[in-house]
């Protein structure tokens, strides 16, 4: 017998008494092991949570910066205002100019003025247009439409009126829905009633008189005329009625006032004195 198969005897002999122990039933074993698998099956799943990406973020933070830089350009606004005797001129962001009267007041948004050149107008202007896209004045009463062009807007209270110096331009009337359009050295004018009278103008080929330094009138009421004159020097006239008179003529804006109201009372039998500060009456004389 070799040495392999005589350890091959022993090893048999050896284990052959041997009784392994277990301290659990195969019955037990298996039963646990389902109460196991039962509890991990009612174990809460961990819920996560799904994030936007940085770049979702990002695109979302670019649009309503892009929101926020339109609606700045959209709406502010340039406001000028010209108090009682003062005047100035303005220019446009696209090279036009405006020349503002005094007791007047414009506005127009200079971020949006390639996408829209519009202003808002109370009172009256002279406007020299580059040419471009459509160029549009409103106030309450009317508005004006040109491409390129000079002409003048006169829109205080229930007064709207357009004189074309070159060019066209189309006024609309906003009430009532309509238009004329005027060829150069016409003027129109917004009846109560709705419509347009339109004539020629007196001072054709020149721009308006307030432009030059002059107040020119024609067939003026001399209630107007002192309205005009309130503005241009910044004074206050008082009259203890409302002159109905008609006054055409013109004066220099070089004088001083009491050399106009002096020349303007004259031919209507009237009397002026200064009171308290910059105010001024004006009254019948008495024989």
């Amino acid at each position: 017998m070799n040495k392999k198969q005589e350890h091959k005897d022993l090893s048999k002999h050896l284990f052959s008494g041997a009784d392994v122990p277990w301290e659990k039933s195969k019955a037990e074993i298996w039963s646990e092991l389902e109460q196991s698998l039962e509890r991990k099956d009612r174990a809460p799943v961990p819920v996560r949570s799904i994030r936007p990406s940085r770049q979702w973020l990002a695109l979302a933070a670019s649009l309503l910066l892009l929101l926020a830089v339109g609606s700045f350009m959209r709406f502010y606004s340039v406001k000028t205002y010209c108090p009682a005797g003062v005047r100035t001129s303005l220019n446009l962001p696209d090279g036009s100019v405006v020349e503002i009267n005094a007791a007047s007041s414009m506005k127009y948004h200079p971020y949006w003025w390639f996408i829209s050149r519009r202003v808002a107008l109370d009172g009256e202007a002279f406007f020299t247009v580059k040419e471009g896209k459509k160029f549009k004045v409103v106030s309450d009463l009317g508005s004006t439409e040109v491409l390129g062009t000079t002409f003048n807007v006169f829109a205080r209270g229930e007064t709207y009126q357009v004189s074309c110096h070159s060019g066209s331009v189309r006024v609309n009337d906003l009430a009532y829905k309509q238009s004329v359009v005027l060829s150069p050295n016409e003027i129109a004018k917004l009846e109560e009633s709705g419509g347009f009278i339109v004539s020629s103008l007196n001072n054709q080929g020149k721009n308006p008189g307030w432009t030059e330094n002059l107040i020119m009138f024609s067939s003026a009421p001399l209630s107007l005329v002192f309205e005009e004159i309130e503005r241009q020097y910044g004074i206050v006239i008082e009259t203890p009625e409302v002159m109905q008179q008609v006054y055409s003529g013109n004066f220099s804006l070089d004088q001083s006032v009491e050399n106009i109201l002096s020349l303007l009372c004259l031919p209507f039998d009237l009397e002026y004195e200064r009171q308290n500060g910059n105010t001024y009456l004006v009254y019948p004389s008495v024989d």
